[in-house]
């Protein structure tokens, strides 16, 4: 029935500052960008945002939270590296990288809806 997923789509309550973000402190590619919607490109997925106020397009504006409904996780090279280059970007941090209990090299930060990200070593 499904065979492949090929993005994933936030939907945000400020469009213009989740573009940036993802734009510009995460540095992610742009492929599209129109009309309340962006979409970025990462490896052979896409990232993708929509002002939540399009929703109401979709008829299922009714089923929106609060937001922060999200962990996202994403493998990098270089952990430590990449950890530096968001902080001087501006992005908060929840922990610093850390190793896990399981043994995973792990960090997480909060995007402007609250969606928890994960960054771990490949």
């Amino acid at each position: 029935m499904f065979k492949k997923m090929f993005a994933n789509c936030l939907l945000v309550k400020d469009f213009e500052k989740s573009f940036d973000f993802y734009k510009n402190k995460l540095e992610l590619e742009v492929n599209v960008c129109e009309g309340g919607f962006a979409n970025f490109k990462i490896e052979n997925i896409e990232l993708a945002i929509l002002d939540r106020k399009n929703v109401v397009e979709l008829g299922v504006e009714k089923y929106l939270n609060n937001g922060g409904s999200v962990f996202l996780c994403f493998q990098v090279e270089d952990i430590e590296k990449t950890y530096k280059k968001l902080l001087s970007h501006g992005v908060e941090f929840i922990t610093a990288p850390k190793v896990t209990s399981w043994g995973q090299n792990v960090a997480y930060f909060l995007d402007p809806d609250k969606n928890i990200w994960e960054i771990s070593k490949i």
